[in-house]
C-alpha cells in the first residue's frame, strides 16, 4: 500500500489514541487499522489507494479513531468488547489474541453513514 500522507495520517491518529495502557499490540492494531480504513475509502472513491486526495486524510483519521473507540481493540483488559470467555468457579477470564481482533477487523465496514457525505464528494465512476 502507499497512501502518499500514511505517515502523517498515522502519526495524527497516535496523537488522538495515546498507548496509555502499554498494550504491546497498540502499534501493530493501529497501523493494521488505519490500513483498514484507507482501503475502504478508495473502494469507496473507487479510486487507487496512491491517488487518495490528501484533503481525505483528516476523514481517514476520523475513521481510524472511531473505529478504535466504537470496538475497543486497543483497552486491552478494560474492554468487555475483548472478553473471550468468563467462567465463574474459580473466575476465569479469557482474553482476545490480536489475531482475533484483526478477524473482527475484516468484518466491519469503517465508512459509515457519518462519513458517506465527505465521502461522495470525492467518488468516481468505476474506470472500465
Amino acid at each position: 500500500m502507499h497512501y502518499p500522507a500514511y505517515e502523517d495520517t498515522l502519526a495524527k491518529v497516535k496523537l488522538l489514541i495515546s498507548n496509555d495502557e502499554n498494550n504491546p499490540s497498540y502499534e501493530a492494531i493501529v497501523k493494521f487499522t488505519l490500513e483498514k480504513a484507507i482501503n475502504d475509502v478508495a473502494n469507496y472513491c473507487n479510486t487507487p489507494i496512491d491517488k487518495l486526495p490528501e484533503e481525505l486524510s483528516s476523514t481517514i483519521v476520523s475513521l481510524t479513531v472511531q473505529l478504535l473507540e466504537t470496538h475497543g481493540w486497543l483497552n486491552g483488559q478494560q474492554s468487555d468488547r475483548n472478553v473471550s470467555s468468563i467462567s465463574e468457579g474459580d473466575v476465569s477470564v479469557t482474553f482476545k489474541q490480536p489475531s482475533e481482533v484483526y478477524k473482527d477487523l475484516q468484518t466491519v465496514n469503517a465508512v459509515s453513514d457519518d462519513y458517506r457525505a465527505i465521502l461522495n464528494h470525492y467518488r468516481r465512476l468505476p474506470e472500465q
